[in-house]
């Protein structure tokens, strides 16, 4: 099964939370990953990882961009359909700033050379705590949102890693065929490994091979450690 290497933000202005990386970092990265010999692509093809980016920020089209046409390299991004040209007003930047999502012009850009992009649902709400109308409309209403313009979407990315059984019927049932997010049993639960400012190749190494597991174990507590306090960033919704 195929895994996903997960980022957010790749920008050279530092970050009140843990989830970005300079792109420096992240060049770095991904050539250690193509110099190892890792088959890096998208989740229809015969790869062993997917890049991809959760919210679609600005920052992916400015840094992240360029460095994967520079090295041919085709990934995922997953937008917050509700969002798309809009500040980001759960996330706080750098100095109390709030940045922006990517606008349409951006992705149809990205999309034109071969960036693929997905549903992060309409509001980035944590699905499990949904009824079943409100689970509905995220992911049907944001999938629709995004195939007026850029034609099928059969990806989704669950905001906060949050998936249950009721959110995996729901999202069969708005016609998705992967899912990014649980513990890769199934295409619909591909597991997701978060990258941040704190890794190196190693610690890539790690959450890629999951071995040795004593430090993967390690590896995947510092990941759930910062995803709970990036929770507390969340401090104002419009």
């Amino acid at each position: 099964m195929v895994k996903a290497l997960q980022f957010h933000k790749i920008t050279p202005e530092v970050q009140f939370a843990g989830t970005w990386n300079s792109p420096g970092q992240f060049e770095r990265l991904l050539r250690f990953l193509i110099d190892a010999g890792f088959r890096i692509g998208l989740p229809q093809q015969d790869v062993d990882l997917v890049l991809c980016f959760d919210d679609g920020d600005r920052s992916v089209y400015n840094y992240a961009f360029p460095v994967l046409k520079d090295y041919n390299i085709k990934a995922l991004v997953f937008l917050v359909a509700g969002y798309i040209g809009r500040k980001n007003y759960w996330d706080i930047g750098s100095f109390g700033r709030y940045t922006k999502h990517l606008s349409w012009d951006e992705i149809l850009k990205m999309h034109s050379w071969g960036i693929c992009f997905g549903s992060h649902t309409m509001n980035h709400r944590n699905l499990t705590r949904l009824d079943k109308y409100q689970l509905e409309y995220e992911l049907v209403e944001s999938r629709m949102v995004l195939e007026k313009r850029l034609g099928p979407v059969d990806t989704i990315s669950y905001p906060f890693n949050r998936v249950n059984h009721k959110v995996l019927d729901a999202v069969k049932k708005a016609g998705y065929r992967y899912g990014f997010g649980g513990d890769g049993s199934t295409r619909l639960l591909i597991k997701k490994e978060a990258i941040y400012i704190i890794d190196n190749p190693y610690s890539l190494s790690v959450k890629v091979q999951e071995r040795p597991l004593i430090f993967y174990r390690y590896e995947r507590m510092k990941q759930r450690i910062i995803n709970y306090f990036t929770i507390a960033t969340m401090i104002k919704r419009k």
